[in-house]
């Protein structure tokens, strides 16, 4: 029955083939991108586990640090601080306030020992919801300080509206850090990477970081929809030439 269905209908059999081979590679792409995401998770879970780098004990390249504990010794240029603007808050919802969106503080922090500057993601702080122009107050160390954090490439990013100008890098509020930019505007050698505070201080800002995000299930849902793809074109395929020949 089987072989008559497939030769007494070639076209509908090639189409159904070609429907179905389709799904399962996509399918089996989706499951392999998903285990990439795993495994991503696993690395940065482990790196963040192990014994931190000292910051200021040689100059770090970003391939050598990314996701891995860092202490940074130093002291913060507190005039060079920028505010990032349009950040949710780490956890959603600051519990305090229940304001949802604010700033991520970032202040370079000169290595002690060192002629270089690290910059280091302090946390969040809401918004002003009458004036989004005014920024609140914070408590900055002007002493030397140890800094405990995760090393990242960059603060998450938000898309930029429109050019900005000559003066922007002068501003306090801006909408993303650009390091190379920051390194020309401050005549200083940056290291290749942020650091996100993970210390214990009370300065006003909230470092309640969310889990990193693997999107693994994203890739899990697509995979069952190729998958699903795949099964219903053999199925169709099958009961279609039932129906057709009793008919």
């Amino acid at each position: 029955m089987f072989r008559q269905l497939v030769l007494s209908r070639p076209t509908a059999t090639i189409a159904a083939l070609i429907v179905c081979l389709a799904g399962l590679a996509l399918g089996f792409w989706q499951v392999q991108r998903m285990h990439q995401k795993l495994d991503l998770a696993y690395e940065v879970a482990q790196k963040e586990r192990g014994e931190a780098l000292y910051a200021n004990a040689r100059a770090w390249s970003l391939n050598e640090a990314v996701h891995h504990r860092m202490i940074a010794k130093g002291v913060y240029i507190a005039d060079k601080t920028i505010w990032l603007e349009n950040r949710p808050h780490p956890m959603g919802r600051d519990p305090k306030t229940g304001i949802a969106v604010g700033f991520y503080v970032m202040t370079p922090l000169l290595l002690s020992g060192s002629n270089k500057v690290i910059w280091v993601n302090r946390g969040w702080v809401p918004r002003d919801g009458l004036d989004r122009e005014k920024l609140p107050d914070l408590i900055t160390p002007e002493k030397l300080v140890n800094v405990e954090g995760v090393v990242f490439e960059h603060p998450a990013r938000v898309m930029s509206v429109g050019n900005l100008g000559p003066e922007a890098e002068k501003k306090k509020i801006q909408q993303n850090l650009d390091l190379k930019s920051q390194e020309t505007y401050l005549g200083i050698e940056h290291l290749p990477f942020i650091l996100r505070e993970v210390s214990d201080v009370d300065d006003g800002l909230s470092r309640q970081w969310a889990p990193l995000a693997t999107g693994a299930e994203k890739h899990q849902g697509y995979a069952f929809q190729w998958f699903s793809l795949s099964a219903l074109a053999v199925i169709f395929w099958l009961i279609s030439g039932v129906l057709r020949k009793k008919l």
